[in-house]
């Protein structure tokens, strides 16, 4: 199960299941990865047999030349090469392509992650943003009661203009809450349509729904068992990994190189022979330019140890956003069971004073007043399951826990590097 599926939305589990596939981030990132296959697949290349035919046309060939086939007035030549490979090149070649592609694929998971993350967290907003809307909406319509009953009061003399400015000032508060939190509605539907990849916000999105709530159980397990999947971290590791492989290549390069060379020709006949062919071996010897070869594996060298450290830092910084997130996570599940506590005693003190007013034991402004208090309360529990399902959001991005590993094309793993925990 996806641990989005643990707030049993299934507007939620919608959008980003569609994330997925739409979203342009995540496009380009597939692309990325679509290229660093293509130029894995060759990556060897330059350490296999190369041939090509050639054709050409001699002018002014004397006689004193003509037994070397290479001057024949007309020939047809095949030519091949080939580099051997003698201090494994071709698999620190493959090695670093290899690790270019699980790089690549880490780069696809983390901005499904990202996507993902932002998308869960933009739509419990917006359910918060509807929830608030609606309990403002409520506020206004109390205010509106109070300040009938505040008037009337003023024109029996019981009250003065100047005691009721305070409540007229705080229904206009009520009022520009109410235009404030329609403006952040719309603007974070446009978000989740941006992550969707249009322009068009999702009609499911107009008709508002229930909070979504972090079901009880999740996100839980120690931060530092559950880094080892985060994209960040595995990417790190590959990089070290393909410094690793330029260190090789680098050293390779202060020893000889031997490629085999030769050639088949056809042509005008020479001592009665149309065909011609020579081969032989070359060798490259790094003498006058050592000192270069020396420092570029000194240089390949320290970007080693700089991709160790950069290894090192991300595995840190990764278990400070983890632990930060879960220590989040836990004070807002606390404040949230401390006021719907809260909020349960409110409610039963509201009945009474509602009893007390129908009875005519109490003014009705008092029971005006235990419902706006109400609402309040309310207000500041829906910010806190908001809190609390953003913050499991977050340790799930800090983690990746609980997602399911990308499989088929979107393998984690490159398969030289499989078994490597």
């Amino acid at each position: 199960m996806a641990w989005w599926d643990g707030f049993h939305d299934r507007t939620l589990s919608s959008l980003v299941s569609r994330a997925e596939s739409m979203n342009l981030t995540v496009a380009m990132a597939h692309q990325s990865l679509t290229a660093a296959r293509a130029l894995a697949n060759s990556a060897t290349a330059g350490y296999q047999l190369d041939a090509s035919v050639s054709g050409m046309a001699n002018a002014a060939t004397g006689s004193r030349i003509k037994d070397d086939f290479t001057r024949r007035p007309v020939q047809l030549n095949l030519d091949a090469s080939w580099e051997i490979p003698l201090f494994g090149q071709d698999k620190q070649a493959q090695k670093m392509s290899d690790l270019s592609v699980a790089m690549a694929t880490e780069d696809v998971a983390a901005a499904k992650v990202a996507v993902t993350a932002e998308i869960a967290s933009n739509y419990v907003h917006l359910r918060a943003l509807q929830k608030r809307r609606l309990d403002t909406a409520e506020l206004v319509g109390l205010l509106e009661n109070n300040a009938k009953i505040a008037g009337v009061k003023e024109q029996a003399g019981l009250a003065t203009s100047v005691e009721n400015e305070p409540m007229r000032a705080g229904l206009d508060t009520a009022k520009s809450t109410l235009l404030l939190l329609d403006s952040e509605i719309a603007n974070t539907r446009q978000q989740i349509a941006t992550l969707l990849g249009t322009a068009t916000p999702d009609p499911a999105l107009m008709r508002y729904e229930p909070q979504p709530v972090a079901a009880a159980g999740m996100a839980e397990g120690r931060p530092a068992d559950l880094l080892r999947a985060r994209p960040d971290v595995l990417r790190a590791e590959y990089a070290v990994g393909q410094a690793a492989a330029q260190v090789g290549l680098a050293k390779a390069d202060l020893y000889p190189k031997l490629r085999l060379n030769g050639t088949i020709g056809i042509g005008t006949p020479v001592s009665n022979s149309i065909l011609g062919a020579f081969a032989g071996p070359s060798i490259q010897l790094p003498i006058f330019d050592y000192g270069r070869r020396k420092d570029a594996v000194a240089a390949r060298e320290a970007e080693f140890q700089q991709s160790v450290l950069v290894y090192r830092q991300t595995v840190l910084t990764a278990y400070e956003e983890a632990s930060r997130a879960l220590h989040e996570l836990n004070a807002a599940r606390a404040r949230t069971a401390l006021l719907r506590s809260r909020l349960q005693r409110v409610s039963k003190l509201k009945s009474s004073t509602e009893i007390l007013v129908r009875e005519g034991l109490a003014e009705k402004s008092k029971s005006i007043a235990g419902s706006i208090d109400l609402l309040d309360l309310r207000s500041s529990l829906t910010e806190s399951i908001e809190a609390e399902a953003r913050a499991t959001i977050a340790f799930y991005k800090a983690t990746r826990g609980m997602q399911p590993a990308v499989s088929g094309d979107d393998a984690r793993r490159p398969a030289k590097m499989e078994g490597r925990k």
